[in-house]
């Protein structure tokens, strides 16, 4: 029987028992296919919409949680890699996460700095101007906290940097969930406008659970987007949800082209996956981060769908955060 690494991994943190279990090398296999690309920029100019479906873990098959804890890994040459887990390995993976989490092992990840503002005395201020009624309000200050963390990606959708070189964005923001992807996936951190204050940064991987990339399963819609090079050496904080109040913040494509709009909010938990909330978002900010910390410095939760009456998102749990940190471990560059 095959077990992917992140199940071998896991399993040898938290159990006493699986001693005997040995962690391999990266298990991500070479697929014979070469990889279906939807060329073009501003391509997601509506969001997804939210169904307002709310799925708990024991309403979805031992293969459709399998397909969610399964990767799948593209280049821009072409190239595509799947780490795959077998529907057998699901209860057991899923019983270490959990006591990964109880002792402690889903810390949060803190902020780093850009790189040039580390030493610097920056204000820590961004202002902001209300437009309106409309309950969000636009940046003008992108190279402030935690603003300088956001880019725009070149498809038509928000990310945030996590690393210095990994960007969090949704799932359908790399691939459209029947099998093809995205191929405009360069991003420009905390573009304001016509200003890219660091310039933007070419992609070398986009990684995604094979459950959205061929099944369009939004329990499992969010991806990675491996950079080229560090945008500025700095990135946000992120970890498991908490509850409480967050912000949404991302380049919504009823505003006018590259520009930052923020809104806050309460969030709470939908089902097992999912996080709704009422804050305002159009379509150009899928991706963006669902963010708290007082100005959004932690992520914990990344924004997919909308509706008239509420918005939703992928909810940073245990299962998430370890198939980030395998990402990140497994694609460094």
């Amino acid at each position: 029987m095959k077990v992917s690494t992140a199940l071998c991994l896991s399993i040898l943190v938290v159990s006493p028992l699986a001693h005997a279990a040995e962690a391999k090398p990266s298990s991500f296999a070479r697929l014979d296919e070469k990889a279906n690309f939807i060329h073009g920029d501003d391509l997601i100019r509506s969001e997804r919409p939210e169904t307002g479906e709310s799925t708990t873990i024991d309403q979805q098959t031992l293969e459709e949680r399998a397909a969610g804890f399964s990767t799948i890994m593209v280049t821009p040459d072409g190239q595509q890699y799947e780490d795959r887990m077998h529907p057998e390995d699901v209860v057991a993976f899923e019983k270490a996460l959990d006591e990964l989490e109880r002792l402690g092992g889903m810390e949060t990840i803190k902020e780093r700095l850009p790189d040039a503002l580390r030493t610097s005395r920056f204000s820590m201020i961004a202002p902001r101007v209300v437009i309106g009624t409309d309950q969000r309000v636009k940046i003008n200050n992108t190279v402030v906290a935690p603003y300088w963390h956001i880019g725009r990606i070149a498809v038509g959708c928000t990310g945030t940097l996590i690393t210095a070189k990994h960007v969090l964005t949704a799932g359908h923001c790399v691939s459209n969930g029947s099998g093809s992807w995205y191929s405009s996936l360069n991003f420009t951190v905390a573009q304001n406008g016509s200003y890219q204050p660091w310039g933007t940064r070419t992609w070398t991987r986009a990684i995604t659970t094979s459950a959205w990339h061929n099944n369009r399963n939004t329990n499992y819609d969010y991806a990675l987007i491996v950079l080229s090079s560090p945008a500025h050496g700095g990135h946000a904080g992120w970890g498991v949800y908490g509850g409480g109040t967050h912000s949404i913040t991302g380049y919504p494509g009823d505003k006018p082209f590259g520009t930052m709009w923020t809104g806050s909010g309460s969030v709470s938990t939908s089902g097992s996956y999912r996080l709704c909330y009422t804050i305002d978002t159009a379509g150009g900010q899928s991706g963006s981060g669902i963010a708290n910390g007082g100005a959004g410095v932690y992520v914990r939760g990344v924004h997919t769908t909308g509706s008239p009456s509420k918005n939703c998102g992928t909810r940073l749990r245990s299962s998430v955060y370890n198939s980030l940190k395998s990402w990140i471990s497994a694609f460094p560059n």
